[in-house]
């Protein structure tokens, strides 16, 4: 634009030097030209609606679809439109996402980008660009989106055989020999109906094959909530385990959560771990069950990361509040903390990358509060018959979450792991 602003002051400089008529016109088209594609330019602009449809969460290795829609509001046509959008690469597909197109008026366009949640994450999408320009190319203009959109990728949901687990892990609902409640999801048979009993509880269909009002019978049952601990110390993972080990703590913990609440189990969340949404350390999630539950761990699970080093953040931005230190976050002294107002009864599922003795005599004393506490390895140690037997001795169960690549190599040697005698 700025060479075309020097031709027009070369253009008057020439007219008024060699009083040319030819060059006064040639002024006057190239001008006129140039003020009306500024003009237009500028109209087209407030005259686009710009509108996207995404997907905000999706589980990791799925396939997603961004729509982009253009709408011409104007009688005037737009002659090009260059959409650009910024994808993260941990969503991209294809490695550019931008086009051109021509609007007519009183039009309305879509585009579709594809992108691929490759892994588990918080990612910005955006912000989305929009740039318009004449036919002669002579004035731009540009709409930018004022902040990018966010979606969440859920981490992996496994069966526990695929994660190196026995399926008959024992935690969750245990039945009682004395009534504490009734359990509605557990049909014991029928009976007589008695005054007093809950028209709820009438089991219809057997009522009138028996002609006669029947109640169903429910099993007993004490519900013991179970809190899955997961550890994001970056300290207690291996230098060249601390991302891939990190990852695969968060798909054991977001597997066990899930197949607990297939069980119709209350289970809350406890991580050290540090919430970039809310730049803070993580809020614990208290134990529930139902399906919206487990999607609310889940969205924790997505977006939560491994502490950085103070030195690191504080580098990465000064105004950042001060992340805590390596003893603040490290699980034999944040747990007891942490798990301070768990019920008596309670299960604790720790999954950590490395047992030493202080964290093994932090979850005895756990246990000794009446907690049952089983820790999951995700990272193979050198010596883990050991150490189970270690833990096993102060009444720890001791469990590893073979990582995938090696499951196949590890059932090779040896069967799946039962429950500690």
């Amino acid at each position: 634009m700025i060479d075309l602003f020097f031709l027009l002051v070369l253009l008057l400089l020439l007219a008024i030097l060699l009083r040319q008529d030819w060059i006064y016109y040639l002024l006057y088209v190239v001008g006129g030209i140039y003020v009306a594609s500024r003009g237009w330019t500028r109209h087209s602009l407030r005259a686009l609606e710009i509108s996207r449809r995404l997907d905000s969460r999706a589980f990791a290795g799925q396939a997603l679809e961004e729509v982009v829609f253009l709408r011409n509001r104007s009688w005037l046509p737009i002659p090009w439109l260059h959409v650009q959008e910024a994808v993260p690469l941990e969503l991209q597909e294809r490695e550019s996402y931008q086009v051109a197109l021509g609007l007519g008026p009183r039009s309305t366009t879509r585009h579709t980008f594809r992108l691929y949640a490759h892994r588990r994450g918080y990612f910005p999408v955006g912000p989305l660009r929009v740039t318009a320009g004449d036919l002669f190319g002579f004035a731009e203009g540009t709409w930018q989106e004022r902040t990018p959109v966010h979606v969440t990728v859920y981490p992996k949901v496994l069966p526990l055989p695929e994660l190196g687990l026995p399926s008959n892990l024992p935690f969750g609902t245990v039945h009682a020999p004395q009534r504490i409640f009734e359990d509605p999801t557990r049909l014991a048979g029928v009976r007589p109906y008695t005054r007093g009993d809950s028209l709820r509880h009438i089991h219809w269909r057997a009522s009138a094959h028996e002609d006669t009002l029947l109640v169903k019978k429910f099993q007993p049952a004490i519900a013991l909530d179970t809190t899955v601990v997961l550890d994001l110390d970056p300290e207690a993972y291996p230098v060249r385990h601390r991302f891939g080990g990190s990852e695969w703590a968060i798909t054991v913990a977001a597997s066990l959560a899930s197949h607990l609440v297939e069980r119709r189990q209350a289970v809350g969340l406890l991580t050290n771990g540090w919430d970039p949404r809310a730049q803070a350390p993580a809020h614990p999630i208290p134990s529930q069950s139902g399906r919206s539950h487990l999607m609310t761990i889940l969205e924790l699970l997505a977006r939560i990361q491994l502490h950085k080093p103070r030195q690191a953040a504080r580098a990465r931005d000064e105004t950042a509040p001060e992340p805590p230190g390596h003893s603040d976050i490290a699980l034999a002294h944040w747990l007891p903390r942490a798990g301070a107002s768990l019920t008596w009864g309670s299960t604790l599922l720790v999954i950590t990358p490395a047992l030493d003795e202080e964290t093994l005599w932090t979850l005895h004393r756990l246990y000794r509060r009446g907690l049952t506490v089983l820790a999951i390895l995700v990272v193979r140690p050198p010596r883990f018959p050991a150490l189970r037997q270690q833990a096993a001795a102060l009444g720890i169960p001791l469990f590893e979450a073979i990582w995938a690549s090696d499951l196949r190599e590890w059932g090779r040697r040896r069967p799946a792991p039962g429950l500690p005698g």
